[in-house]
């Protein structure tokens, strides 16, 4: 019985949505992101990322959650940074800009969820 009122008690706790936050990985971690939006459509948004492993980094991969006002879930899209011919890596301690578009309709709130990271040393972390 009492095992019983336990899972009771328990079932609502699992139908709580959380609200939507930034998540790092592997000590690559979002300082801001916010939506760009033009007479109410969302047509894109800024990352700052912040680099606070002990290794360089040259390629961070992410998935963006949108949600309007209500914190009503409207899409995802992914979004990438990678140094190249005009950017330089990101040493430890150092930041990352990105922007990035992406339309979702009814989207004022982006929330980034980091999903791999690539340092210069060949080594990786993530899917």
């Amino acid at each position: 019985m009492k095992l019983v009122s336990f899972i009771v008690l328990l079932l609502p706790l699992t139908w709580m949505s959380t609200p939507p936050s930034h998540s790092g990985l592997c000590g690559v971690d979002v300082v801001k992101a916010y939506s760009q939006n033009i007479l109410g459509q969302n047509v894109g948004y800024y990352i700052n990322l912040k680099n606070n492993s002990s290794k360089t980094v040259d390629a961070v991969s992410w998935t963006a959650n949108f949600y309007n006002n209500f914190e009503d879930f409207k899409g995802k899209k992914t979004g990438k940074w990678e140094s190249g011919n005009f950017t330089s890596v990101a040493e430890p301690g150092e930041t990352m800009t990105d922007i990035e578009k992406a339309w979702v309709d009814g989207a004022t709130k982006v929330f980034i969820k980091v999903t791999r990271v690539h340092f210069t040393d060949g080594t990786s972390c993530g899917k």
